[in-house]
This record gives C-alpha cells, sequence and structure tokens, in this order.
C-alpha cells in the first residue's frame, strides 16, 4: 500500500477523528462498566473542581451558577469513577448530584433533591462547551483548567509548562480593556509600543505572535496593524497564556508564547452588565452586555456585548474613536450535542496616529527636548483597522465518555493607513527636519478549521486519554503601498502637523499563506502519580510569495507530571521548533525558516486548600536561523531588514503565583528572568532580561475593595548607527510602574470604581525602531459606575 501523501493524511485523520469514538464505544471493557480512573482534585472552587472531574471521566455535568458560588469542593484522591469523584467532591457542600434519564448529571440543594427521586428527574441540557473553566463571576484571579497546551482540558498543575491566565475578575478590578494592556499584567511578558496603535510583545527573549481563539490557532505580523493589539476586553472571558512552544497546537510558530483568547459564553440565566467610565485626558467609555436564555427550557442560550470609546491622550492632538458589537448563541440540539455560533466586529478610527515613534536625538547628537507629549505625526496620518470575524463549533458526546468537535473561524481585517513621522532629526533652532510619508492599506482574510475527538481509553488495567485531529489555515492579504515622499518641515517648535498630504502613487502584492496538519495527543496514567504526555504534529506550509514550500514537517511532543505530594507536582516537557518566516534581508530574500528546541522543567503547586496556584520553571530555548534586525533598510521594499544567525539559546527561570490567599484577598504575581545569546553575545536586547509583576485585591469591608500593583523591567537596550556617524547605545533605565484601584458596592447591583495608573508619573519609553522611542502613558485615573443585573 502506497504511503498517504500530505494532502491525504487531514482526510484520513478526519476520518479517524469521526471513527475512533465509535469503535471505542464497541469495546466492551468500555461501555460495560463505569471506568475507574485516577483522581487528585484538591480543595478548590466547586465549579472547578467539578469540571476538572467531569472532564477527566468523559461526562456532563449542569450546576447553577448561583449554587456553586462561594462553596469549595472536597478533595477527591483515588480510584473511581466519574459519579463516584463527583459525589465525594460534593460532601460537606449540603448539595446533591443527581443524574437524569439521558446521563447528564446535575446538582441541586439536598433539600430538593430529597423530595425529587433521581428517576423522576426531567433532562438536563447541556450548558458548557468544555473549552475550560469560565472564570466569569468566580472572583477569582486563577482558574481550574486550562486548555491552551493541547486539547485535554486539564487543571494548571496537571500541564507540564508554565502558563498564565489573566481571569475577568481581574481585567474587572484594573479597568484593562485592550489586549496589550492585559498582557502588560501577564508575568513574563513584555509589551513595547512601536507607535501610538502598534505593539510587539516578547516573552523568554522572542516575538510572541502565536495567537488562538478558543483555542483555534492563529498568527499575526507585528509589523502591521490589523487591529490584534487593540483587540477589546470586553468579549472575552480570560486569556491564557503559554509560555514556550506551543508547536503541537499551533503549528507553524515562534517560540516565545501562545496568547489564548476566550470568548464570553452565553448564560443560562438572564444577566445583564453596563458600564460608563470616564478618565484623564477626555476618555470616554461605554458598554452593555446582555445574555440568557431564549426558550423557557434554556435549551437555546444567547449573549450580546457592545462598546463604544471615545479617547483623548497625553500626545498633542491624538484621539481614537472605538466600536465593538459581540454576539454568540448556544443551542442544545440534544442532551449530548451542542452548537455554538458567533460573531463579532472591531473598528478603531485614530486621527493623528503616530508612526514608528518620536526622535531620540537632535541633529547634534543630543537627547531630543520636546516634551512627552509631542506629536510629529500630520493631521491626516492614521491608521483605521476594521477586524471581523464569524465562528461556529459543533461538539456531540459519546455514552463512551468520548467526545468530537468542529469548529470554523472566519476572519477579515482592514487597515487603511496614510501615516507618516518626523524623519531627519531637527537644529538646536528647530530648523532642518522633515516628514517621512507612506501609504500602506491591507485587506486581510482568514479561514481557520479543527476537528479533533477525544476521550478516554484502557489499557493494562488503567484509563488513559486521546486525542486526534486535524486542522488547516489559509490567510490571503491584499496589500496597497506607495513610495516614500518627503515633505520639508518648517520649524518643529511651530509645527503642529500641518503640512500636506502627498498624492499617493500606489502598488499592489498579494500573499497566501497556507497551513495544514494533523496530530495526535495521548496522556497515559501511570502509577505513583505519573502523567506522561506524547504526542506530535505532521504539518505542511506555503507562502509561495516568500517562496516557502515545506511539506510533511513532523515535530514532536513530550510532557510529564509527577504527584510526589499531595499538594506539589514536578513538570518536564519537551517540543520541536519550526517557524517559516517573513522576514527579509537588506536584498528583499526571505530569511530560511527558524529551526529549535524547547525544553522546561519545573515544580507546581496548589495551596491553601486550593485557592492559591503556584509555579516555578526553568527553560531553554534553541534556535536557528533567528532574525536579527539590523540598523539598514530593505532596499526593495523600504522596511526593516533582517539577517539570519545560528546558534541563539534563550535561558531563564519563571515563578509565578496566583489565586485567593484568603477570602477576599486575590493575588497575581510573577518573577522571569532570561538571557538570550548567539555566539557573538547577547542578542533581542530591546526586552529587558528582568521583569517582576505584582497586582492583588483586598477587601477590608464588605462593600469596599481596594487594590494596588507594580511591574518593574530591567535595563533595555540597542546598538544602532549614531546621528554624526559610528555606533551609539540607545538605551531606556530599568524603571517601576505603580497602580492602584479602589471600588465602593453602593447597592447590590450598583458600583462605583476608581483605577490610578502610573502613580508615581514615571516617564519611560519602549525603544521602537533605532534611534526612534515611543512614550509610556503618564499617570491617569478612570473613573466607572457599574450596573449589574
Amino acid at each position: 500500500m502506497p504511503p498517504l501523501s500530505m494532502r491525504q493524511i487531514p482526510l484520513a485523520v478526519l476520518l479517524l477523528s469521526c471513527a475512533a469514538p465509535a469503535v471505542l464505544a464497541q469495546t466492551p471493557s468500555v461501555q460495560t462498566a463505569p471506568a475507574t480512573m485516577r483522581y487528585d482534585v484538591s480543595v478548590q472552587p466547586l465549579n472547578a473542581s467539578l469540571i476538572a472531574i467531569a472532564s477527566r471521566g468523559g461526562v456532563r455535568i449542569s450546576i447553577d451558577a448561583e449554587l456553586a458560588r462561594g462553596v469549595s469542593a472536597a478533595p477527591v484522591q483515588g480510584d473511581f469513577t466519574a459519579e463516584q469523584a463527583l459525589r465525594r467532591a460534593l460532601q460537606g457542600t449540603q448539595l446533591a448530584l443527581l443524574k437524569t434519564d439521558s446521563g447528564v448529571y446535575t446538582v441541586q440543594r439536598a433539600v430538593q433533591a430529597a423530595a425529587r427521586p433521581e428517576a423522576t428527574m426531567p433532562e438536563v441540557l447541556i450548558t458548557t462547551n468544555y473549552l475550560g473553566q469560565v472564570t466569569e463571576d468566580t472572583g477569582s484571579y486563577t482558574t481550574g483548567a486550562v486548555s491552551t497546551a493541547n486539547r485535554l482540558v486539564l487543571s494548571p498543575r496537571e500541564t507540564p509548562h508554565a502558563i498564565s491566565v489573566v481571569t475577568r475578575q481581574q481585567m474587572d478590578d484594573f479597568g484593562l480593556v485592550q489586549l496589550s494592556e492585559v498582557l502588560k499584567h501577564t508575568p513574563g511578558v513584555y509589551v513595547q509600543h512601536i507607535d501610538s496603535e502598534r505593539t510587539i510583545y516578547y516573552a523568554r527573549g522572542f516575538s510572541l505572535d502565536n495567537f488562538s481563539y478558543d483555542g483555534l490557532p492563529w498568527t499575526r505580523d507585528a509589523s502591521l496593524n490589523l487591529g490584534e493589539s487593540l483587540a477589546n476586553m470586553d468579549l472575552y472571558d480570560r486569556v491564557e497564556v503559554l509560555k514556550g512552544a506551543n508547536a503541537l497546537m499551533s503549528g507553524a510558530g515562534t517560540p516565545g508564547a501562545t496568547v489564548n483568547l476566550i470568548r464570553k459564553k452565553p448564560t443560562r440565566e438572564l444577566r445583564a452588565l453596563a458600564d460608563l467610565s470616564a478618565g484623564s485626558w477626555s476618555n470616554y467609555r461605554g458598554m452593555a452586555d446582555v445574555g440568557g436564555p431564549l426558550n423557557d427550557s434554556g435549551s437555546v442560550r444567547a449573549r450580546a456585548v457592545a462598546s463604544y470609546q471615545d479617547k483623548h491622550s497625553f500626545v498633542d492632538r491624538y484621539q481614537r474613536r472605538s466600536e465593538l458589537a459581540y454576539g454568540t448563541v448556544e443551542a442544545d440540539l440534544s442532551p449530548r450535542t451542542l452548537l455554538t455560533v458567533g460573531a463579532d466586529y472591531q473598528h478603531t478610527v485614530p486621527r493623528n496616529s503616530d508612526w514608528g515613534g518620536a526622535p531620540l536625538f537632535d541633529a547634534d547628537g543630543k537627547r531630543f527636548t520636546m516634551p512627552r507629549s509631542f506629536n510629529g505625526a500630520p493631521t491626516w496620518s492614521t491608521q483605521q483597522t476594521e477586524a471581523k470575524s464569524v465562528f461556529a463549533s459543533l461538539e456531540h458526546r459519546l455514552d463512551n465518555g468520548w467526545m468530537a468537535n468542529l469548529r470554523l473561524i472566519h476572519q477579515a481585517n482592514a487597515l487603511y493607513a496614510p501615516v507618516a513621522y518626523l524623519d531627519s532629526f531637527p537644529k538646536a533652532d528647530g530648523s532642518g527636519t522633515a516628514v517621512t510619508a507612506r501609504q500602506y492599506n491591507s485587506d486581510a482574510t482568514s479561514n481557520g478549521l479543527d476537528v479533533y475527538a477525544k476521550g478516554p481509553f484502557a489499557l493494562l488495567g488503567r484509563t488513559h486519554e486521546l486525542v486526534v485531529g486535524a486542522n488547516a489555515y489559509r490567510k490571503q492579504s491584499d496589500d496597497v503601498f506607495s513610495p516614500y515622499s518627503f515633505i520639508d518641515v518648517d520649524n518643529i517648535h511651530t509645527y503642529r502637523g500641518e503640512v500636506p498630504e502627498p498624492q499617493w502613487v500606489l502598488d499592489t502584492a498579494r500573499e497566501v499563506i497556507r497551513q495544514k496538519a494533523v496530530y495526535a495527543t495521548g496522556r497515559f496514567s501511570l502509577p505513583q502519580g505519573v502523567h506522561v504526555i506524547l504526542g506530535g504534529r505532521l504539518s505542511s506550509y506555503e507562502n509561495p510569495t516568500a517562496g516557502i514550500d515545506e511539506a510533511s514537517i513532523f515535530t514532536p511532543y513530550a510532557g510529564l507530571t509527577w504527584d510526589f505530594a499531595p499538594d506539589l507536582t514536578a513538570f518536564a516537557s519537551y517540543s520541536d521548533i519550526f517557524s517559516p518566516q517573513n522576514s527579509r534581508d537588506v536584498n528583499n530574500r526571505t530569511l530560511d525558516p527558524v529551526l529549535g528546541k524547547n525544553i522546561e522543567a519545573g515544580v507546581k503547586g496548589v495551596f491553601l486548600n486550593g485557592r492559591l496556584n503556584a509555579s516555578a520553571a526553568a527553560f531553554e530555548v534553541r534556535q536557528d536561523n533567528y532574525a536579527e534586525s539590523v540598523d539598514e533598510v530593505n532596499r526593495v521594499t523600504g522596511m526593516d531588514a533582517y539577517r539570519a544567525i545560528d546558534g541563539v539559546r534563550s535561558r531563564g527561570v519563571e515563578l509565578e503565583v496566583s489565586g485567593q490567599l484568603m477570602p477576599g484577598w486575590q493575588l497575581q504575581a510573577g518573577y522571569t528572568h532570561k538571557v538570550a545569546r548567539d555566539a557573538g553575545g547577547k542578542v533581542n536586547t530591546l526586552a529587558p532580561e528582568d521583569q517582576l509583576s505584582l497586582y492583588s485585591t483586598w477587601q477590608p469591608m464588605p462593600r469596599l475593595t481596594v487594590g494596588g500593583g507594580a511591574r518593574w523591567q530591567a535595563r533595555t537596550w540597542q546598538q544602532t548607527r549614531a546621528v554624526r556617524g559610528g555606533l551609539t547605545t540607545v538605551h531606556q533605565a530599568s524603571y517601576a510602574v505603580f497602580d492602584a484601584m479602589a471600588r465602593y458596592q453602593i447597592s447590590d447591583r450598583l458600583a462605583l470604581s476608581l483605577n490610578f495608573n502610573n502613580l508615581t508619573d514615571r516617564s519611560y519609553y519602549g525603544i521602537s525602531t533605532g534611534r526612534r522611542v515611543s512614550y509610556g502613558d503618564p499617570r491617569n485615573a478612570m473613573l466607572s459606575l457599574n450596573y449589574r443585573y
């Protein structure tokens, strides 16, 4: 029999994904008796415990959020069936487990359950899609389940990677309304602003370009602003950040980290949120969020979110309007089948938009003396973005605990960007400078598909878990761009952006990226609390524009966890790295794909009766063909140029703790140290080698919450050409930024919040491109009135 071609493999695994549950359903050992498996679930919030047990045992469970609020589950440790484990978790809670005729479990108060025998229980419909625990309404800074590392839904302790989660509660407490703000709060992630709209993210010393939406892999081009960094967080329940390479799920991608954005889900009960905010520099914002059932049984549920922001800035003349609309519907087609569909729309319109940052030096090589509020952008400069997406998923669960899932997503992003910056450096009297202008428009359309099946299987007297799947991704970018134009400026001291817009001469280009893959992961339960995760991904990657056609790329993965103490787990993991890149050298030649390895090991723990997660990890990332920026431009496109270097290694450690220290006291804190080198010395010095962050809230009385936090980073630097020839080093000294918040619950439904950012008014910047910098926000405040129904 001839071997399968790369085109045939996805179809083969698709059939396997659908057939495997049916085949295993016929296996007597799985079907005839409830499977027992090892459970090691510590004391933690009831919602988290029940979801972890149900996911591990392959059963469905429904619980009213009000019943679970503030309730802790009993520990579950030992070999049990899923039902036995669920009953153990409910011990001491005054709640009882009931089972419907269709096999779906539900939880009710013990008094109600005693008066309602199991045999007469009505059918309960599915209320979760098992992408992980919903953090909304938990009040917690941690989560009970994550799914970014693989399709297995595991607790953070069971995941053999360093992983950070920013929950809905933390976003609400500190007023985090954009993705870049969330990532600033994420331990180990460095956010570098290029200009007023664009940002680059770094983790473990490397660019962070891998994104997922509800687990579907995506990539972004940090050199363009297609709206990702300005993504509105009103539609998301949480953000999971998996550190290191995630080639098993993301395929081609960089080894810094993967950001997984988990959307809000419809609610079974009617609920509504509204928020009105006003802040420094005429920053006004409004948000409405409504969800609930669409029929009497609650089998069809919906949610809608809308928000609008009109934001000015400390930067002269700058303004940005942002709009968001989001809607999603869940329908229980049967007690075992869940359909989810939805769409979102985001639109941003900035005015006097900066491009590339402000000059750091004048014509004499001295520091540029204009204030940080100075704006070098012309009045017509903008980076308008429009992002639209539609998505759907269909999930079906079989009798034997297996589940099959099909997910689709379509995105359309548009950019309209006539932009400019001050190019030549001004003399002391303000003369001798000019504006460099260019127009760049882009329309990018992306489609993604993921189909997989997962569930338990018996082997050598133990129950294990298996995931098999396939996914495909296609992105087409149609770009329109102009040559550079140069416009003289009379005097920098009187400049207010009033220069004529050029008559643009536009050219076009198209780029198409295709990626498809099959993957499999097995989690094997061994004696003495040991679990081994083995997996692999076979993928192909095409980018005809860049001359890349890579087929049959195998990316292995291995992970291990060992529960060596009741609350402690040792872990280790390994993954290969394969990352085609769009970076080009000075002659416009595309650099070869990045190849490498990612290794990490550490210890995780669950403390204080399960309320607190902690981890310590050491890592090493090895890369060849790493793209390093050179102080030149591409001679064809005029964009930044790069060179490929081999033997780049990044080594470091990451420490993190998150969750509840005691009732009313939440915390997320982390420290990261990394050093990236090649044979010639340190590389990527634009990202700090040391970072520390700590954010916490406390309730000194029932209606009052106060909190604060800080993030500190070590010195960053880059060597560049000096204004008068030779080389110079541009650097940003180490600095810390302090924030604070307070919220008073006026009534059960109404709350007033006040947030302060950069309390000490620290002046700092990110080095954007060579001798240009982008300043961080000075001290500012936001007052918000929040209503919940």
